[in-house]
């Protein structure tokens, strides 16, 4: 006679063991959420700073193509426009179109696409926006390179400043060409020193001011947005990450210490 088998018995999991597979998981997400987000800010600050690299090439092919000359900030601060450009061809992120993707953009370059736009930044323009390649500085020029070679009132045209040679920065690997910030400018702390430590983390970080109208710390340039530092390019091309701790540290005698803001030029 065929034996039939026997009936098998069929065991769920208890309410104890579903919860202790359940906190497992939980625990594991906990552990692997964190690594996976820290790997792809990682990975944006690493694409960010491939951006800058081809913003500072272009910066530095412009000047070999113009007898060593770098392109000013614009050509004329025209003080009847807010101190806008008299000329928005002549920003110096038109200048540099021609390296990079060969289109003019205007007025403040906010559409220069994925070229000028960090993989952070979530807006073309504001305080959602993250721009690569950002000149500091604009009327200054015994305190950087990047000016207005003249000034516009309506009716006068007034000299500002001659055209920078890149043949006088006497470090180019030390010497700050351009960082990533939420403004297409910035004004660096050689002209505006941060006096406020507005955000309480013992550092000084914008000027009273600034803050009092409203406009936000680190004078528009919030330079945290990479792990709490910036990407910058220097004078030879290369980029690297500055915690902000390091790069906007301001001195007993209200200067910048960071090596990276002066050209031998330190008051």
């Amino acid at each position: 006679m065929r034996m039939l088998p026997e009936k098998l018995e069929v065991k769920g999991f208890t309410l104890l063991e579903l919860l202790v597979v359940i906190a497992v998981i939980v625990v594991l997400l906990a552990v692997i959420l964190p690594a996976l987000n820290s790997a792809k800010l990682s990975a944006k600050q690493v694409i960010c700073a491939s951006l800058m690299k081809q913003w500072t090439l272009a910066t530095l092919a412009y000047t070999a193509d113009h007898d060593n000359i770098l392109t000013p900030f614009a050509d004329t601060s025209d003080s009847t426009n807010g101190c806008n450009a008299l000329d928005p061809e002549t920003y110096y992120y038109n200048r540099l179109a021609p390296y990079l993707t060969g289109e003019y953009r205007g007025y403040w370059g906010k559409d220069y696409g994925k070229s000028r736009r960090c993989p952070m930044s979530k807006a073309n323009w504001g305080e959602k926006s993250v721009w690569v390649g950002v000149y500091y500085s604009r009327f200054y020029p015994e305190r950087a390179p990047f000016t207005y070679l003249d000034k516009w009132d309506g009716t006068n045209l007034t000299k500002m400043a001659d055209p920078f040679r890149i043949t006088s920065i006497h470090l180019p690997a030390n010497y700050l060409m351009m960082l990533d910030a939420r403004r297409d400018q910035v004004f660096e702390p050689l002209q505006w020193p941060w006096d406020t430590d507005y955000d309480g983390d013992g550092q000084n970080d914008s000027r009273g001011g600034v803050i009092a109208a409203g406009l936000g710390p680190y004078n528009f340039a919030q330079p945290k947005i990479h792990r709490g530092g910036c990407n910058v390019g220097l004078f030879d091309g290369h980029v690297e990450w500055i915690a902000y701790r390091d790069f906007w540290e301001i001195g007993a005698d209200g200067y910048p210490v960071h090596r990276y803001w002066w050209n031998d030029n330190h008051p």
